[in-house]
């Protein structure tokens, strides 16, 4: 993880991934995310509630817009929609 993926920016806006690498990586993750969600018939809610994510960040993984969602939290709800330890 980078030092700046934790770090509160100054000008009040969110976090963005930094390189393309980052982003294709995010991408990967949510489209398994939406994968096992169709899969098991799990709506936003039902992602949420599986994953520990809020609404709207299970919104935005469903509708592919995951650039101001970090990677480690990615991570995590791909684990505990998958059922591994996290």
């Amino acid at each position: 993880m980078l030092p700046f993926e934790n770090a509160t920016p100054t000008s009040g806006r969110w976090p963005v991934l930094a390189t393309a690498a980052q982003m294709a990586q995010a991408q990967t993750l949510a489209g398994w995310i939406t994968l096992l969600a169709e899969d098991r018939g799990l709506d936003e809610r039902g992602v949420a509630a599986a994953t520990g994510l809020d609404l709207e960040d299970a919104r935005a993984i469903l509708d592919g817009v995951v650039l101001m969602i970090p990677l480690p939290v990615l991570d995590r709800a791909l684990r505990r929609l998958e059922g591994r330890p996290h």
